[in-house]
């Protein structure tokens, strides 16, 4: 998907890769059930990804991807301990990073390694375990996540007639502030297994909703938002007091 990363400031053709990404997650995307008996651990997996992608200079693209092929994985395997855990976790990320990254930034296998501390024995572990997840997958990993969406959704999230308190937007750069709030909301939809179940456009949608509640813009959510995303307010709301908690 890193040829594309750029399509939703391209008008031309915008419209038919969103069509595209749309069918994709709904052919692609596994159901999430929440059934793993470690999903207790999830959260913490999550986090400690996101500072493993810090600290190896890894886009938020991958570790989205690689927080749904956590996801999944945990919830048809049963992998038992702490370290085997975070094992899992570098594998979803080394391959979310293969179909993400630019080549010259596709993770390492021993700078991932070296996140746990594995050595030249466990590294052969790596490679059983991520031909295990592609057997799982179908090779088809390349899925669409919330951030694809959101990077559309909000090229048209801000409209001429919207109200910023009550009155018109003048000299307010709301669709800034909007994107930084979207980001952060993304942010929040992993942590929270609740959105794993969702559409990766919902989640983005939401993500959209959320952040014009924090930014006082009116209303809520527009026609023209429901155009955009095809997702009605009736659609949204349900999930608005779990992402603003």
């Amino acid at each position: 998907m890193t040829q594309v990363r750029q399509w939703h400031t391209n008008s031309e053709i915008a419209t038919d890769v969103y069509a595209s990404l749309l069918q994709e997650e709904l052919t692609r995307c596994l159901p999430f059930l929440g059934q793993s008996p470690q999903l207790n651990l999830r959260r913490y997996l999550v986090d400690w990804l996101a500072i493993v992608c810090e600290n190896l200079n890894i886009d938020s693209m991958a570790r989205h991807l690689a927080v749904y092929l956590l996801d999944r994985t945990m919830d048809h395997f049963t992998i038992s301990g702490e370290t085997h855990l975070q094992r899992l976790a570098l594998v979803c990320l080394l391959i979310a990073t293969k179909f993400e990254e630019q080549e010259v930034k596709i993770a390492k296998l021993t700078n991932l390694a070296n996140q746990i501390n594995s050595d030249t024995t466990a590294q052969k572990e790596f490679f059983q375990m991520e031909l295990l997840l592609l057997d799982f997958f179908n090779w088809n990993v390349a899925i669409p996540t919330a951030l694809h969406f959101a990077d559309y959704f909000t090229m048209g999230a801000i409209g001429p007639n919207d109200l910023h308190a009550g009155k018109p937007l003048t000299g307010c750069n709301a669709t800034l502030y909007l994107k930084q709030y979207t980001q952060y909301f993304l942010e929040i939809s992993l942590q929270d297994h609740v959105f794993s179940n969702c559409r990766p456009s919902l989640v983005a949608a939401v993500c959209i909703a959320a952040s014009r509640i924090c930014l006082q813009l009116s209303p809520t959510w527009t026609h023209r938002l429901f155009k955009l995303t095809k997702y009605s307010w009736d659609q949204i709301w349900p999930y608005i007091d779990t992402m603003l908690k």
